[in-house]
């Protein structure tokens, strides 16, 4: 296996070095950004295209999908590791903060104000979705305003280099960042984007929803019409995107998102506390846990999420379905419950 390894490494240096053009610039021709030059590996030798794991990749592109393999060596061999992206993705704020830390950076005055002029501005776009897709506009309006302050922050690293450092230097979660290289490749040939040009956040998720290359690809809607999808220029876009996104996701349209709950025994049901994704347990059950609602709550099954609210106190809920759908957007509870407290602020400035 070595010896192999290492004849594959020695004809991925032999055709890059025999390449015939400048590794410092790009024919114009090429299909790749020229903002791939500004973070350049000094040699060839440093970059992505002498990884055994990547040649394996652009074989399977150029097998599987017809991916012209001379612009894919091209690409790979001007992008080196990004370590930031290794960096950002082991301490994420939705894992290691606590909520009544956390909540600040979403939940504030100006988002909730600027939400509400989102939702004024769009207000025809906003309907329409609520009408097709049962998604309460708050709530979308809330998810684009907790994701990038409503397309304001949109990521500024190319998507290109931070899935490539995921993918093959982030064996944690490998099999899914190279299967999101695969997407992203793939839709930039279908959107005619330069390889390397579109700009991300870290972990690669793009536009004023930042959606991830698969998503992008599946759930994306070209919701004015004009043609083509636009997740950055176009609010309409990401509305539609973002309702049909929590649609496929199971969102139930006119269905309350969670109840206040006292836990009497807390140490009874630590087991069930924040315990996986999904509503599962019936009120009768969590009755006979000492789990009680203290609002009026609907008959149907839930999850009990508890977050700390202050440094010395932790608030209970008993969420319904929809929590847990905005947890399919981002798997944190954190982020889930930010977006929803956003929402009630927005629908605050509306109703006021």
């Amino acid at each position: 296996m070595m010896i192999k390894q290492a004849v594959l490494v020695f004809l991925v240096l032999g055709l890059t070095a025999c390449s015939g053009a400048d590794h410092n610039s790009l024919p114009s021709n090429s299909g790749i950004s020229n903002s791939l030059l500004e973070d350049m590996p000094n040699d060839r030798t440093d970059s992505y295209v002498v990884n055994p794991d990547v040649q394996i990749f652009i074989d399977r592109m150029a097998l599987d999908h017809d991916y012209d393999k001379e612009r894919l060596e091209l690409a790979f061999s001007h992008i080196k590791v990004r370590p930031t992206v290794i960096e950002k993705s082991d301490n994420q704020p939705e894992s290691i903060t606590p909520y009544y830390e956390y909540k600040t950076r979403f939940v504030t005055e100006s988002r909730a104000k600027s939400g509400y002029q989102f939702a004024k501005e769009n207000e025809k776009w906003l309907k329409k979705a609520e009408q097709e897709f049962g998604v309460e506009s708050d709530v979308i309006v809330a998810l684009i305003g907790v994701e990038t302050y409503y397309g304001r922050i949109t990521g500024s690293k190319d998507v290109f280099t931070s899935l490539t450092t995921l993918a093959f230097d982030y064996p944690r979660r490998k099999d899914y960042f190279q299967s999101e290289l695969e997407a992203y490749l793939l839709l930039a040939r279908e959107e005619g984007w330069n390889i390397g040009e579109t700009k991300g956040s870290y972990s690669g998720a793009m536009g004023m929803v930042q959606f991830m290359p698969s998503n992008y690809r599946k759930l994306a809607v070209d919701y004015d019409q004009d043609g083509h999808i636009d997740l950055w220029g176009s609010e309409a876009d990401a509305i539609g995107s973002v309702a049909n996104y929590l649609k496929h996701h199971g969102w139930v349209t006119n269905q309350d998102w969670f109840v206040l709950a006292q836990v009497t025994a807390p140490k009874k049901v630590v087991a069930d506390i924040n315990r996986g994704r999904v509503a599962d347990t019936d009120m009768a059950t969590w009755s006979s846990l000492g789990v009680l609602p203290l609002q009026s709550f609907l008959p149907v099954k839930t999850g009990l999420i508890g977050l700390r609210t202050s440094s010395e106190d932790m608030t209970y809920w008993l969420a319904y379905e929809n929590f847990f759908t905005i947890m399919d957007y981002n798997p944190s509870r954190r982020y889930a419950m930010s977006v929803l407290e956003l929402a009630v602020s927005i629908g605050s400035y509306e109703n006021n």
